[in-house]
């Protein structure tokens, strides 16, 4: 089992691992079953660590000008050489244990593993974290296996059309969500997210289903309105405490990646852009930022003030740039145990907004209320004080404009799910805001700001001919080829 799972890593892909899932049940020790509430914990774990690791989050959030790099500036300036774009750490960490809970749970010995939470509950999790991972897959690269991805007996899979796998990823969570029994057992313990608590898991799968449903707004707005209308219908997040994320562990080998990172370099800080935008709203400075999250997102200088660092420099112009004078992320930011965001109350707000300016829910008029709501959600997640969330809240800059609510919108957005490398990428792509500047010094191989990854290289030796279809069907395979939905 080492060897072949040696050899799928090697590859960068997943489709036979799926062959072995029958033995992830298995205790190596005895005959006993792995209870699935562990199998649970291991794939939270996997899929956490991609969330906000150093590969495919930190690029995210250096792509999206939230961060930017001193000493090492490839991801910041597009190098094609960068190996970030592999997704077998999707493929291969997480998502098979998520099919094999489903299995278990759905198999003739289903019954053995309903000591651990009522079957549908287990499966409906599992559906739902299932869904948010192939969200992410899906919006980093476009076209991807997905539909025959998880197959035992397909060893060459597919790759649906994105148009075709956002409409199956929301039906998928409104099965989900059906199947929830709110009065019976979530899973008994391993949920490191809601503590099987199933009415939380139940509000994440309609917020998420929203979130899906107003990325589709720009190329099918008819099956988004009803959607995005449906979704917020139902019971979705309606405070902070309903927040989907979790926490790293205190002890260094389950530590937030960025901990990790400072215990032996500092070379990530947190980007001009970023600070420059959020004391936009309300004309602060390096000494007194106007926004009041500034000093739980960053770290002070040497001189007290927040500073952050250019982006996109060449690395060699980086080493004029002494570090004690630029804000590093803030301490709360990479403790040993700070959390992962999958998705927070704010960004449902925000959702609502947009939907009731587009007139797609609710009232048009009710928008700037649930804008300014967004954004008390996004500080009080923060602990920002009452009396500097009205201060804020004040500010000309931040006051809602209909004519302008695109930009308003995205700014605060894009401020707002700080962390969240991903998403905030994504809607980035989606609405245009903020305006980023494409960086002088960027690779000669980008000719903008990267709208996905490249498909990884590993998938020239083992599925070429649907590689192949897929750089077809996607118009080319390159960092500046537009998704489907990014229009």
């Amino acid at each position: 089992m080492k060897k072949i799972i040696i050899l799928l890593i090697i590859i960068g892909f997943t489709s036979a691992c799926t062959k072995d899932f029958e033995e992830l049940n298995k205790d190596p020790l005895s005959t006993n079953k792995v209870p699935t509430t562990a199998i649970l914990t291991g794939a939270m774990q996997k899929l956490i660590g991609i969330n906000s690791g150093l590969g495919y989050n930190k690029t995210l959030m250096l792509y999206s000008q939230q961060w930017s790099q001193r000493e090492t500036t490839n991801r910041s300036v597009y190098n094609i050489d960068d190996t970030s774009g592999d997704w077998s750490a999707w493929y291969l960490n997480g998502l098979p244990n998520l099919e094999n809970i489903i299995q278990l749970n759905t198999g003739n010995d289903k019954s053995d593993y309903s000591v651990y939470g009522k079957n549908e509950n287990q499966i409906a999790v599992a559906k739902i974290l299932k869904v948010w991972a192939f969200s992410n897959i899906t919006d980093t690269w476009g076209n991807i296996p997905y539909s025959q991805a998880l197959k035992a007996d397909i060893t060459f899979p597919a790759y649906d059309k994105q148009e075709n796998i956002y409409p199956a990823l929301i039906n998928e969570l409104k099965d989900a969500a059906n199947m929830i029994d709110v009065s019976a057992s979530g899973f008994t313990s391993g949920d490191m997210m809601y503590n099987g608590d199933m009415s939380k898991w139940k509000k994440f799968a309609n917020s998420l289903r929203a979130r899906l449903a107003l990325r589709m707004s720009e190329v099918n707005p008819s099956l988004a309105k009803t959607e995005v209308a449906d979704a917020l219908s139902s019971d979705v997040f309606t405070s902070n405490a309903d927040n989907a994320m979790i926490y790293f562990q205190n002890e260094e080998a389950n530590a937030n990646p960025l901990y990790v990172e400072f215990l032996t370099q500092q070379w990530t800080f947190v980007s001009e852009p970023l600070i420059n935008l959020m004391n936009s709203y309300g004309n602060g400075t390096a000494a007194n930022p106007s926004d009041p999250r500034i000093p739980h997102y960053a770290a002070p200088n040497q001189n007290g003030e927040y500073i952050g660092f250019p982006y996109g420099l060449p690395t060699s112009d980086t080493f004029s740039y002494a570090i004690e004078d630029y804000s590093l992320p803030s301490l709360e930011v990479r403790a040993m145990d700070s959390p992962s965001y999958l998705m927070t109350y704010s960004e449902l707000l925000f959702i609502k907004a947009e939907a009731e300016q587009r007139g797609w829910f609710g009232n048009t008029t009710d928008a700037a209320n649930t804008y300014n709501q967004a954004i008390t959600a996004s500080m009080e997640q923060w602990n920002i004080s009452t009396s500097d969330i009205t201060t804020y809240l004040a500010y000309s800059q931040v006051q809602y404009n209909t004519n302008n609510w695109r930009k308003l919108i995205g700014e605060q957005k894009h401020i707002a799910m700080y962390l969240q490398g991903a998403n905030v990428w994504n809607e980035w792509k989606r609405l245009d805001y903020p305006v980023l500047q494409f960086p002088a010094a960027a690779s000669a191989y980008a000719t903008e700001i990267p709208r996905r990854f490249k498909y990884p290289d590993s998938e020239t030796g083992v599925n070429l001919e649907n590689l192949n279809k897929a750089r077809a069907d996607m118009g080319g395979d390159e960092m500046n080829t537009h998704m489907w939905w990014d229009q």
